[in-house]
Formats: C-alpha cells, structure tokens, sequence
C-alpha cells in the first residue's frame, strides 16, 4: 500500500507490536495511526504471539517485529528472517537483540523504531519523517551544571541561524526560566500573553490546529529575528511536565513545518523528560567550562545516563557535542574525560558579562562570531548572509 506525501509516493511498512497488555497496544497503535509515523507504517497490535503467527501464516507481510522481549523470543522460530526489537523496562533484557525502552515517550519511541528498522534493514532512506514539518532540525543545549551559559549559547545560537535565512523558534524548557530577561526587555510589561501553559493545556484537550494555535501567539524578537513564545505562567505546570507532554510541545512547534530549526533550552537535571528530548533532537550541545566541579558533574551525567539508558543514551551521545564555554583549558583532557565529540570552536569569556551587571544581547561581537563559528560546524550550515559584529 502506498501514500502520497507531498508528491512523492511512498511505500508503508507493517509493525507488528506484541505486548501482554492490551491497554499499552491499544494506545500505541492509536497513537501511530493519528501520527506523521502512520504515514509511512501500518500497524498490527497483539498480545500474544500466537496470534502474531498466525497473522503471518495468512500471508500478511511483517517488515519490523517491536514485541517484549519474553514474547520475541517465543517468535523466532517462525519469524526469524523478519527484523525485530526487544521492548525492553531495563536495558540488557533484550538478550542481545536490538532494544528499545518500552515506556518512553511515544515519538521517541518511533524515532527509535524507524532508526533500527533502517539499521537492522539496511533502509536507511526508508525511515519515516518525524513529523509534517520533515525539515525542522531539533537542537538541545543542555549541561550538567548551572550557570555555565546554555541560554546565553541558545539565544545566541538562533541569531546565528536567522543570520543564514533560518526561521527559527527559541524554546525555553528549563525550570526556573531566566531567558525573559533579555527576551521581553523590549516588550511592555504586563503583555506576554497566552504561553506555554496554555499551549500545554491546549494539547492536552485536543485542540485541532495547534499549528495556528501557536501562529496566533508566538513573538518575534526583532534583535534575535526568532519567534518564541512565553513561558510557562507558573512553575507547578513546568515541575509536573512528563516527558510526553514536553515532545508534544516540540511536536507541535516543529510539525507545522514552519520552521527550519527550534532550539530548546534545558536546564541541567538529568530525568526521563530530558532523555525524551536529547534522544528526539537531531543535535545536543552540552556546555561546560574549565572549572574542575563541573568537569565532574558532566562525568557523573553521562556515566549515570548510560547506567539507566544503555544505549538509548548512547545513541544520544553519538548526536551530541561538548562546547567549553569560558574556556582556557586543556581540550584533550576534556575529551578524554566525557568520551564525546568535541566542538573544535571554545566561547570565548567576555568580561564585560561578568561584572555583575546585566547585559545586553549581542553586545560582544567576539562571543557572537564564535557562536557563528559552533553554528557552522555542528549543523553544517553555510556562511551567515552578513558579517558578524
């Protein structure tokens, strides 16, 4: 069976999932059938793996196999040719078979599932699109310590985008969100208007069209030339957000295809949220400085992610760069601790940030013409249209 997508014919696959509980397949296949991922999968829920035989015995063709790992291995004799995934709660259950988390948020899951159906296939061109907006690129900036400049780097990072004709949204997703500081510094008091908490809760009612929900109450910085949108109205909304809730936000920023690139900024914890969003994004900048506690907490970081995520975490590695801000120090050391790719490019200290005093975006053309620098090397992007300064 095939399906148009923007005037080009596309094949669908079929996924057979095979879980225990009903309840999980059920959501599952729902939530797969209302998804860009159903545009290119169609999907057989069951709980039991007899009935997935005989499902095959009938003739209907499986291109992936996603089942628990006890009920895969109760599969194999008979559907051995066919690629297939452990759903895993723990990493090593698979028992070397490809795994995934079972219980993660369901995009990232997909994203999961269309990257091994590539791999294990070799179909790599075959993967589906993340969403209706296929060409928007996800970049994280996250860190394990506080403090050491990620929303300095983000803000930055989306001018250097808009410098090469991007369309980008800035996307503030930290806890305790300082970003207004310089985001709202030209805006009246009192006229934020509606924000992410009214975003979410539009998402959580079903609102039909959130792509013109947001068009209608995002903001336009004309010094950063992004769009973003307010923050959360209060914290309780942004402490209780689950990971689900967070890619559906990034989702439906990203899904309308009106962007090219939405840069999200993380605070520093290290919780299933961030994992969902580090392992959906197409790119994770972490920042660090020279200062040996934080040289220690991004250690401890990815030591603890790759204890509870294996290689879920160790995919997201793969995306990810270290970008030493403030930097004097020896780069080498730095790689060899952390065990990820290193920018080549340091932020340089502007020491008229550090005066105690609040500053102005863009105020120091050496930090902007090293950002324009990061931006070229970790997205690969053409020279900006105009000089930095």
């Amino acid at each position: 069976m095939r399906t148009s997508r923007g005037g080009v014919v596309l094949k669908r696959f079929q996924l057979a999932v095979v879980a225990k509980e009903k309840e999980y397949t059920r959501r599952l296949a729902d939530y797969i059938r209302g998804s860009a991922f159903g545009e290119r999968w169609q999907v057989a829920a069951f709980t039991h793996p007899g009935a997935c035989k005989q499902y095959a015995k009938q003739g209907y063709a499986i291109d992936l196999i996603a089942a628990e790992s006890e009920l895969l291995r109760e599969l194999r004799p008979e559907l051995s040719a066919v690629p297939s995934v452990a759903l895993v709660s723990k990493p090593g259950e698979g028992g070397g078979d490809a795994e995934l988390m079972q219980f993660q948020a369901l995009p990232v899951l997909l994203k999961g599932l269309a990257e091994q159906f590539g791999r294990l296939s070799g179909r790599m061109g075959d993967s589906p699109p993340r969403s209706e907006g296929a060409g928007t690129r996800i970049v994280t900036i996250h860190s394990a310590t506080g403090g050491v400049g990620k929303t300095t780097l983000a803000l930055h990072l989306s001018n250097a985008a808009a410098a090469r004709g991007q369309k980008t949204f800035y996307l503030n997703m930290e806890r305790w969100d300082t970003s207004g500081l310089w985001l709202h510094a030209l805006e009246p008091a009192g006229e934020l208007g509606d924000g992410l908490s009214e975003l979410l809760y539009e998402l959580k009612t079903g609102e039909p069209d959130s792509t013109k929900w947001i068009a209608g109450r995002r903001r336009y910085h004309p010094l950063l030339k992004c769009d973003y949108i307010a923050g959360f109205r209060n914290a309780e909304d942004r402490l209780s957000l689950e990971a689900d809730d967070a890619i559906a936000i990034v989702e439906a920023i990203a899904g309308g295809g009106q962007y090219d690139l939405v840069i999200v900024d993380l605070d520093e914890n290290m919780t299933e949220l961030h994992a969902a969003l580090l392992a959906y994004a197409d790119r994770n900048l972490w920042v660090v400085n020279d200062e040996p506690s934080c040289a220690a907490k991004q250690s401890s970081l990815l030591r603890f992610g790759q204890q509870k995520w294996g290689e879920r975490f160790s995919a997201i590695m793969a995306r990810s760069l270290i970008v030493r801000n403030r930097s004097e120090g020896n780069r080498e050391k730095a790689q060899t601790a952390f065990g990820v790719a290193h920018a080549p490019v340091p932020l340089p200290d502007a020491p008229e940030w550090r005066r105690g005093e609040h500053h102005p975006l863009l105020s120091s053309s050496s930090y902007r013409a090293a950002v324009d620098q990061l931006y070229t090397y970790a997205l690969g992007e053409r020279e900006a249209a105009h000089a930095v300064g």
